[in-house]
């Protein structure tokens, strides 16, 4: 008798990350990725100042191990980005989207993605035609 529960709907399933005409498929973290992920959003949440730090010494040793040609939140996927020629900004807005995105859901990661990373909207655009009153009008 077949079991009533979809195991395979249940299951994290890959990121993708669609850009410049070719998709990205991102893994979910194996277990020992995922401690490496989580003290990677900790980090991330206070240095953006979501939360107060200072960084967990029991954290900063986990990140402490994280070696510099590993990459938790993209896994093999950013060798493939590096090689694709993304400029290092792109990947590493796509790496805080992924720490984002294992540790806290989508939602949280799109959300934040939009605050970092949203052209801003200024005075200047919003306002373009008034002059500045400070400077005094030619004659």
């Amino acid at each position: 008798m077949a079991s009533a529960s979809d195991f395979a709907a249940w299951a994290q399933q890959d990121l993708v990350l669609p850009f410049g005409g070719k998709t990205y498929r991102v893994k979910p973290p194996n277990v020992g990725a995922a401690g490496k992920l989580l003290a990677c959003a900790i980090r991330g949440e206070v240095n953006l100042g979501i939360v107060k730090g200072p960084i967990p010494p029991e954290v900063q040793a986990v990140l402490d191990t994280i070696q510099p040609d590993e990459h938790p939140a993209l896994g093999d996927v950013h060798q493939e980005m590096v090689d694709d020629g993304l400029s290092p900004t792109t990947i590493d807005r796509f790496t805080y989207y992924a720490v984002f995105y294992w540790a806290r859901g989508e939602e949280y990661a799109d959300a934040l993605a939009r605050l970092l990373f949203m052209p801003r909207v200024t005075d200047d655009d919003l306002f373009p035609d008034e002059e500045d009153e400070a400077t005094p009008k030619a004659s």
